[in-house]
This record gives structure tokens, sequence and C-alpha cells, in this order.
């Protein structure tokens, strides 16, 4: 069988103008724009839109210094808490991290400082996100740790 060069070039070339299509996003972007919007609703105290990114779920897993929160309901009760003060995050964005565990399920990790009082804290977060038919959801949000280690 021949090779044809011309063919392979212009698939190519097909191939690399469909990848660069917004339309065709690659997951990390959608998962970044994703935990973006999460992050700005937090710091709006938007509790509406916090609501969307977290996964109906009784699994939903909140594990943050001092507590565990489980299920959705329980989570947003716990966001409603923290936005009566000055709960704030700001994630270092050249720490974001996604890894796939699966075709539906990825693992984020970011460096953080979250402030909430007087003294803001330098931690790192982890979140499980599942994609669901209306985009990704947090199944899980671990909060703590060395962000230096």
């Amino acid at each position: 069988m021949r090779s044809h060069p011309a063919r392979i070039l212009v698939s190519l070339a097909a191939a690399a103008l469909l990848a660069m299509n917004p339309a065709c996003a690659t997951p990390r972007d959608q998962i970044g724009e994703t935990f973006g919007k999460f992050i700005t609703a937090q710091n709006a105290h938007d509790l509406k839109v916090v609501d969307e990114f977290l996964l109906a779920s009784p699994d939903f897993l909140w594990i943050a210094p001092g507590q565990i929160v489980r299920g959705r309901d329980s989570a947003l009760i716990r966001f409603g808490e923290l936005f009566q003060g000055t709960w704030r995050v700001d994630p270092d964005w050249s720490t974001f991290q996604v890894i796939r565990l699966d075709v539906s399920t990825v693992e984020v990790f970011v460096r953080v400082k979250i402030t909430n009082g007087a003294s803001p804290q330098t931690t790192l977060m982890n979140q499980i996100l599942v994609n669901t038919p209306r985009g990704w959801r947090a199944l899980s949000i671990v909060v703590g740790g060395n962000p230096t280690g």
C-alpha cells in the first residue's frame, strides 16, 4: 500500500484546526473554567451558583480542618454560615493540576489562600469532579495540608 503524504498532511492540518476550535476545549480547560466559576461564586458569597457546582448526592464530602460535612444540603448550610463572614478563596493558578481518573472523573489539586477572619491561611485544596450532563460537579472537597510539601 502506497503512502499519500499530501492526504496525511491535509488530515493533520484539519485535526490541528479542530483542536484550536474553542468548542473543542480540552477537559483541563473546561475544568479550570468550572473551578474558576466556583471560586468566583464563593468570593461573591453566591450560594445559588455554589449549589450548581456541587454534585447532588448524599455522598458529597467536604473535609476541612476540624470538620467533615456530608451531603450537598449540609455543605450548602456550611457555605451559608461561612458567607456571613469575610470568606474568600484565592487559588494560586500556577499550581492548578488536573489528573484524569477515568473518562468522567478527575482530581484537581491547587494551592489556595483562604481568608475567613483576621489572618489568611495558605493551604492545599483537592477536589474530585464528576462530568455530568450539566457539566463538571464536585463530589468531594478536601482542604488542608502543608502547601510547601
